[in-house]
């Protein structure tokens, strides 16, 4: 009797923590990097893009375009995993008109992985990124692989740049970062 008793307690044990393991997994909101490491300008307006009306409105921030990947994907404040799941995530406390704008997305295993193809951008490439205020292309210019801990790509800048942030497969502790610098028309 013992035995059987220790058995099903043991069964009971192993799927509670099995349990636990599982939502842990799948539920924690971890941020790509530590926001309060980064010093940056703060103020942000929120915005939305309408897929339907190809209009901004309230909730996100912008809208990024990167015609050589087909990518056109809505951007909202956060990179926590519920935002990633249907955003592209801006990174708090990375600026967010001017300077360095941070940006981090999902590359597999979401239905909105935006940033599934960001791997095969080469320097030269066209971004756009339109907000709100303004409408402004920028031209890859860095591709690096980083440390999840590196956050000195992420700093403010004098000049406009995006940041693009994604994990790298089979690399737990590593990024992609794709960065472009704002060009004028006359660039493009």
């Amino acid at each position: 009797m013992k035995r059987k008793l220790i058995i099903i307690i043991s069964i009971i044990l192993i799927a509670i923590i099995g349990g636990c393991i599982y939502y842990f997994y799948n539920n924690y909101d971890s941020n790509l990097v530590d926001p309060n490491s980064i010093q940056t300008d703060a103020d942000y307006v929120d915005i939305t893009y309408n897929q339907e009306e190809n209009i901004l409105e309230e909730e996100v921030l912008g809208i990024l375009t990167i015609e050589r990947i087909g990518l056109k994907a809505t951007v909202k404040e956060g990179s926590n995993n519920k935002i990633l799941k249907d955003y592209i995530g801006h990174i708090e406390n990375t600026s967010t008109y001017d300077g360095n704008i941070a940006l981090a997305g999902h590359n597999r295993g979401n239905q909105y992985s935006y940033f599934a193809r960001i791997n095969e951008l080469e320097k030269g490439d066209i971004i756009t990124y339109q907000t709100k205020f303004y409408t402004r292309n920028y031209k890859v210019d860095n591709i690096q692989t980083i440390f999840e801990t590196d956050w000195s790509l992420l700093e403010n800048t004098k000049e406009n740049k995006l940041s693009l942030i994604t994990c790298i497969a089979n690399k737990k502790n590593q990024r992609l970062c794709v960065q472009a610098t704002e060009i004028t028309a006359n660039d493009l």
